[in-house]
């Protein structure tokens, strides 16, 4: 659990040397040519993912081939955000599991055969 904490001041640290590092870029930025907006950062990445879709000459989209590939695009930018675990992460986790699965299924056993042998007795 330690290394894990160690870990997550060692990322916290980076995402913030990272910031100042975008802070100091944006201010070297050019102006934005005559007539377009400037976009920058994540905002900037997802505005230009969330263009519509231009659909074929000839050949308009029906509605739902629209919302469908809407969808994905959402789904897309949405999967951009997630924080996704460490190997370690993921593999101390999966140990957690792995045990406690293991004492539930070993618990269960247990009382099932408790259970079997009284009702056996009885019903002889």
């Amino acid at each position: 659990m330690a290394r894990s904490a160690k870990l997550k001041k060692k990322k916290e640290a980076e995402a913030l040397s990272a910031k100042s590092g975008k802070a100091a870029a944006k201010k070297k930025e050019k102006p934005a040519p005559k007539g377009k907006a400037r976009t920058g950062g994540l905002r900037g990445k997802l505005a230009a993912r969330a263009q519509p879709v231009k659909a074929k000459p000839g050949k308009p989209k029906s509605l739902k081939e629209r919302k469908f590939v809407k969808f994905f695009r959402e789904v897309r930018v949405e999967l951009s955000k997630v924080t996704w675990p460490s190997r370690e992460e993921l593999i101390q986790s999966t140990i957690v599991v792995v045990i406690a699965v293991t004492i539930a299924g070993t618990f269960i056993a247990i009382w099932d055969a408790v259970f079997s042998k009284v009702i056996s007795l009885f019903a002889g």
